[in-house]
């Protein structure tokens, strides 16, 4: 009832069906000795060259392709088929493969490179057809076809191909149990790796484990190249597959035999129009041209700085950027502290603005950093607070700015002498200029602490890692530093971290020559834009900028830059010393004038006078200057209290916005003098409607009285502040208490009596 049925048992088997099948006749000896031939020597040596083929395949595609086009040929003549067939399927052929590469990455060759072969595999094919098929053009044929195959089997190029084609395969077979050996156990290769023609190869893994990661894979590169006989370093990085979105896709970078120089000509597929048109530097480790864009839409500009030993050709790479930036309408502003100009002397007709001391850059960086809130006030609703930068010369918009900074090391660096202001500056510009279409792009040899302040260093959005000496010199450029050889890298090669990407780019710069910036000087003159007059008029050292170009220079400038320089020297009273350096005009005894006076100086001083107080005058002028005013400073300008002054600043700061108080201590203004005096009296009448005035209000009087002001006050405006002279005064006498009442009846807290003189 259960189990498995038997079967039924079967009838006996017949006495015939019983006796054993009879034996097959032997072969004679001539048979066999005709099989042994045709399988040991015709057949085990065609199937082990066949083999062999095979495994040099790359070998034999130059005569493989052109016999079947030869024997096409033949046929051709035989069927006297029609002319316009062979034409056109080679047409279809080429465009057909070039389709196909320039979407998968099949062989290391160039899509066009690859389509042009064939094309003239094509014009030859269409020339034997067309030709009378006879035995000399047979022979002619034949020849050329191995002549071909010859010249392909013997190139340099050709062989290199071939063995990075054979150890690729080989390392394709192996890499899938050395990751095994490793605990990494079921990773394979996903696809057919790449190869680059520089040596760079990508293996595409596919993660088929859970708990392996493409982190984990990383924390074991030096394994992996251990366990493949590969060479130190030679596994650059592993990377998300851009062709794929799932985490378990990574591909493998291995470059065999380091990093070589490679040799970029100047040849940009497409030169840059428009500010927000994309710029070319040069070509990446595929071979792919490399391209940046500083200025963004709706986002504004980019902050980059460059590192790298002597040698490395950082300045080249700011040169590279002045050449394609003068195609466009851009304003030039550069500092170079090491050549003192002369680096970009032949684009010198169209920079606008060069720096070549420490002076002189500060003076650029006090420019940019006060164009923040000039620029901030030609906002308007539909700019949704980025401003729109001109594309094209004459287009309606605003000048886009770039500051290429050479060697910046001398004015950033922290434990620079009176680097407070330009740092202040500085680090304005770089976080809240890009808006305002302001970009700076600065360069030095080692950056860390001491060349840049540290709260500099987060404002920049890319860098570029050149050749350093030692490895770890780019860990304030590279994430993740230790994983690239950047003291191994040759001349005009930069790894580019930008802020967006997890992994750098290695890329290959042209060089730049003097002679091509003299070139670009002369075509690009007329793409040179102008600032805007609302905003240059309140810079309050653009107008003369021209005045301290030195001589070695003036042979380079332009007729509108040499023009600029005369006026700007007879403004300042300037003439040329024999060494090239510009000093003030001694005028003589007998003459009346012996000080030459600037229309802005009379300017701050009818800006001054309309404040009728001896004591907020005084204080008033001390937050005109555009650099950084201690509370110290602030407190001294007026004989009043410390109260007096605090309030005042307060209101300044949180009522009208005037100044604001960058760190502690250090306070600087943020509108125009002419605004800032506005808001002074504004401020005045508010405090005097809050606290009331005379004796029996809450607060102090602030009208002025006669007996109120000192004898000895002078205030001589100046460039940029007033100058006040502080003079200590005896001790009070015994008996009498420190900050008691002065003789002039003003409290002295402290002991100290403010008295100014010229």
């Amino acid at each position: 009832m259960f189990g498995k049925p038997r079967q039924a048992a079967l009838p006996p088997a017949s006495a015939t069906e019983q006796a054993a099948p009879t034996a097959r006749p032997k072969r004679g000896l001539l048979g066999r000795a005709v099989r042994w031939s045709a399988y040991n020597l015709v057949w085990r040596p065609i199937r082990w060259e066949l083999r062999r083929m095979w495994a040099r395949r790359e070998f034999h595609a130059t005569w493989a392709s052109s016999l079947p086009l030869y024997g096409y040929a033949a046929i051709h003549h035989a069927v006297s088929g029609p002319w316009w067939f062979t034409p056109a399927t080679t047409a279809a052929a080429a465009a057909a493969i070039y389709w196909v590469l320039s979407r998968h990455d099949i062989l290391p060759l160039a899509p066009m490179t690859a389509s042009s072969t064939v094309a003239v595999a094509g014009a030859w094919t269409t020339a034997a057809t067309f030709a009378p098929f006879d035995p000399i053009t047979s022979i002619s044929w034949a020849a050329l076809t191995a002549g071909g195959t010859a010249a392909w089997g013997f190139s340099k190029q050709a062989r290199r191909w071939r063995s990075a084609q054979l150890r690729v395969r080989y390392s394709t077979r192996r890499l899938p149990g050395v990751l095994g050996a490793l605990t990494f156990g079921g990773i394979v290769v996903a696809a057919r790796p790449t190869v680059s023609g520089t040596g760079r190869t990508a293996y595409p893994l596919r993660l088929t484990q859970p708990g392996i990661t493409r982190r984990k894979l990383e924390k074991a590169v030096r394994d992996i190249e251990q366990g493949m006989d590969w060479s130190e370093g030679s596994v650059r990085e592993i990377i998300q597959d851009p062709k794929h979105n799932a985490a378990s896709r990574v591909l493998l970078i291995h470059h065999e035999g380091g990093i070589k120089a490679r040799t970029v000509r100047f040849d940009p597929p497409e030169m840059p129009r428009s500010v927000y048109g994309r710029r070319w530097l040069g070509v990446n480790d595929q071979g792919e041209p490399y391209y940046i864009t500083p200025f963004i839409k709706g986002y504004g500009a980019t902050h980059s700085i460059s590192g790298g030993a002597t040698g490395s050709t950082k300045s080249n790479l700011l040169r590279l950027r002045a050449k394609l930036a003068a195609h466009t309408p851009t304003l030039l502003w550069v500092i170079d502290l090491k050549s003192r100009g002369k680096a970009y002397a032949h684009l010198l007709p169209r920079i606008d603005r060069i720096a070549v001391t420490d002076e002189q850059a500060a003076e650029m960086f006090a420019d940019a950093a006060a164009m923040v809130p000039l620029r901030a006030e030609l906002l308007l609703p539909e700019h949704n607070q980025v401003l729109p930068a001109m594309e094209v010369a004459g287009d309606s918009g605003f000048c886009a700015v770039e500051i290429l900074a050479d060697e910046i090391r001398t004015i950033w660096a922290k434990t620079r002498r009176n680097a407070a202001p330009i740092v202040e500056d500085s680090n304005k510009v770089t976080s809240e200029a890009r808006a305002f279409l302001i970009g700076v792009h600065a360069a030095t040899q080692y950056w860390n602490q001491d060349s840049a302040h540290p709260k500099l260093l987060p404002n920049f959005t890319d860098a570029y890692a050149g050749r350093t000496r030692y490895d770890s010199d780019s860990q304030f450029l590279l994430r993740r530093w230790n994983r690239y050889k950047t003291s191994e890298l040759p001349a005009g090669a930069f790894y580019v971290q930008s802020s967006g990407s997890e992994d750098p780019t290695l890329i290959y710069t042209p060089e730049v020559t003097d002679l091509m910036l003299m070139q670009t000087a002369t075509e690009t003159e007329s793409l040179a834009p102008t600032l805007e007059a609302s905003t240059a008029d309140r810079l309050l050292y653009y107008r003369d900028r021209w005045a301290h170009l030195p001589d070695h220079l003036l042979q380079y400038a332009s007729e509108a830059q040499k023009h600029e320089v005369r006026a700007a020297r007879e403004r300042l009273g300037m003439e040329s010393a024999p060494g090239g350096e510009r000093v003030r005009r001694a005028a003589a005894d007998d003459k009346p004038m012996r000080l030459v006076v600037s229309e802005r100086i009379d300017d701050t001083a009818a800006l001054v006078s309309e404040i009728a107080d001896p004591h907020l005058r005084a204080l008033a002028t001390v937050h005109l200057s555009p650099s950084l005013v201690s509370t110290a400073a602030s407190n001294a300008a007026s004989p009043r209290s410390r109260q007096w002054a605090s309030d005042r600043r307060a209101v300044w700061r949180d009522d009208l916005k005037l100044v604001e108080q960058t760190e502690r201590g250090q306070w600087r203004r943020i509108v125009g003098e002419r605004e800032f005096i506005a808001g002074v009296l504004a401020a005045e009448e508010a405090l005097r409607a809050r606290r009331g005035t005379g004796v029996g209000g809450r607060g102090e009087d602030t009208t002025p009285h006669s007996s109120d002001t000192p004898d000895d006050l002078h205030i001589h405006p100046l460039q940029g502040g007033a100058h006040l002279d502080q003079r200590p005064v005896p001790a009070a006498p015994r008996g009498q208490p420190q900050g008691a009442a002065s003789p002039r009846g003003v409290a002295d807290p402290g002991g100290l009596a403010h008295t100014y003189a010229p």
